[in-house]
C-alpha cells in the first residue's frame, strides 16, 4: 500500500483543536502502520518538531506553493493527479487500487485516488454561521458534500455522524473517538507543583476553569452569567469560600460580548482571562481547579472534558450535542442557555465532597476508554484494505 497523507495543518506551529488532531494521529500511525506499507506525508513547508522523526517506509514530500492561498485545491489536488497517472517515483508500480489518501485536519483535494479518507470533526460552521463569510458557509458545505462523494468520513462521535446524515443524507461514515495527550494530562499529586503554576498566572484558589475560545459558540458569555448567580448563592452559605473563574482560552467571535459580560457582572476582580497560558502548565491549572466548566453550545467531541476527567477534575458539562455521549455519566450535565443551571451544579459540586469525589471516579473510570493510539488504530483498521495488508 502507498498512504499519502495531507500533514500540512499537523505541521503548523499553532496549531488548532482540529490540528492536534492530525499530529497525534500521524504520531500514532508512526508506531503501527505495517512496515511494508510505503507512507508519504505532504506538507507545504518542511516538518516541525517531533513529525521530522520517520519510520524507514515514510518520507517527507514538501510541495511549495508560493501563492500560500489554495494549496489544497491546487498544489496538492496536481501532486495527486501525478501519482494517479504514474509520473511520480515514489508511486511508480503501484496498483491504483492500492493509493490511499488520508486527510485528517483540512478539505479534501479536487483530485483524489480511489480510496480516500477524511475526517470531519462536526458541522461547528453551519450550526454556528456567525462570523464566517458567504464563501466561506458555502464553501464549508461544499466541501463536506465533496467528502461525502469521494471518501470514507472519520467523525468522531455517534452525534456527528448523525448531524452529518441530517444534512447531507448518508454516506460512508465511520465513528472513531478521539483521544487525549496522556502524557499531559494525568493525576498529579504534587499539590506544592499546582500552587506554583497557579500563582504564576495570578489566580487566587478556590477557582473553577473554563477552557476554550471565547466566543459565542463555546458559551462563554453563559458561563460569566453562572458565575454571577453562582457568587450571589454562595453569600449566603456562610461556610464556603469566595470562588474566582478562570477562562483560559483565545478570543473568538463574539469577544467584545464577553468582555462587556464581565463588566457587567460585578466581579470583574475575580473573574481571571490569563491570557497566553505556556502548554505544560495547562494540566496543573487544570488540577488545581475545584471544577472544569463546560456548558458549550456545540462540540463535535469535546477533548477538553477528557483532559479534565484525566486530571481527577469533577466536571460540569453542556447536555447537548456530543457532550453527553463523551461524558457518559461523568459529568453533571446542565442546559447551556441556562445559566441558573450551570451555577447550580457549580454550587452542588462545591458543596458536596461525596459528589465531587464520586464524579471524579467516573471520569477516571471513563477517560481510560479514549486515548490517541486507539484512535489511530481504529482509522488504521478502515485505511487497512485486507486483502492488501494480510
Amino acid at each position: 500500500m502507498l498512504l499519502l497523507i495531507d500533514a500540512s495543518r499537523a505541521n503548523n506551529e499553532q496549531k488548532t483543536g482540529v490540528e492536534w488532531y492530525g499530529f497525534f494521529v500521524i504520531q500514532e500511525l508512526k508506531k503501527i502502520v505495517s512496515p511494508d506499507t510505503r507512507v508519504i506525508l505532504y506538507t507545504r513547508e518542511p516538518l516541525k518538531g517531533e513529525l521530522t522523526n520517520l519510520p524507514p517506509n515514510w518520507k517527507e514530500q514538501v510541495l511549495p506553493w508560493p501563492p500560500r492561498r489554495l494549496w489544497t485545491q491546487i498544489r496538492l489536488s496536481w501532486e495527486i493527479w501525478r501519482v494517479k497517472s504514474g509520473s511520480r517515483n515514489y508511486a511508480a508500480g503501484v496498483p491504483k487500487k492500492e493509493i490511499v489518501l488520508f486527510v485528517p485536519a483540512h478539505v479534501l483535494p479536487l483530485v483524489c485516488p480511489t480510496r480516500t479518507f477524511i475526517t470531519i470533526h462536526d458541522l461547528g460552521g453551519l450550526r454556528f454561521p456567525s462570523g464566517y463569510s458567504l464563501f466561506e458557509k458555502w464553501y464549508a458545505r461544499f466541501a463536506t458534500w465533496f467528502a461525502l462523494r469521494c471518501a470514507t468520513v472519520f467523525t468522531p462521535s455517534e452525534f456527528s455522524k448523525r448531524e452529518i446524515e441530517s444534512v447531507f443524507g448518508n454516506g460512508k461514515i465511520t465513528v472513531v473517538p478521539n483521544g487525549f495527550d496522556d502524557s499531559k494530562y494525568h493525576l498529579i499529586d504534587d499539590k506544592e507543583a499546582i500552587g506554583k503554576i497557579v500563582e504564576k498566572y495570578n489566580i487566587k484558589p478556590p477557582y473553577f476553569l473554563s477552557i476554550s475560545r471565547l466566543e459565542e459558540k463555546k458559551n462563554t458569555v453563559g458561563i460569566i452569567e453562572a458565575y454571577k448567580i453562582f457568587q450571589e448563592k454562595i453569600l449566603l452559605k456562610s461556610n464556603l469560600e469566595n470562588y474566582s473563574l478562570v477562562l483560559l482560552g483565545k478570543p473568538g467571535y463574539g469577544y467584545k460580548k464577553v468582555t462587556d459580560a464581565i463588566r457587567k457582572s460585578g466581579y470583574q476582580h475575580t473573574i481571571i482571562i490569563p491570557g497566553w497560558v505556556e502548554a505544560e502548565d495547562v494540566p496543573y491549572l487544570m488540577a488545581g481547579a475545584s471544577a472544569f466548566v463546560f456548558p458549550s453550545f456545540y462540540e463535535g467531541f469535546g477533548i477538553p472534558v477528557l483532559e479534565a476527567m484525566a486530571c481527577g477534575v469533577s466536571i460540569v458539562a453542556s447536555n447537548r450535542a456530543a457532550l453527553p455521549e463523551v461524558a457518559d455519566g461523568a459529568a453533571l450535565l446542565v442546559d447551556p442557555y441556562k445559566p441558573g443551571d450551570i451555577a447550580q451544579a457549580m454550587l452542588e459540586i462545591v458543596s458536596s465532597s461525596a459528589l465531587k469525589e464520586e464524579l471524579v471516579r467516573r471520569g477516571l473510570t471513563r477517560v481510560r476508554e479514549f486515548g490517541w493510539e486507539k484512535t489511530a488504530r481504529g482509522i488504521w483498521e478502515q485505511l487497512c484494505n485486507h486483502t492488501i495488508c494480510d
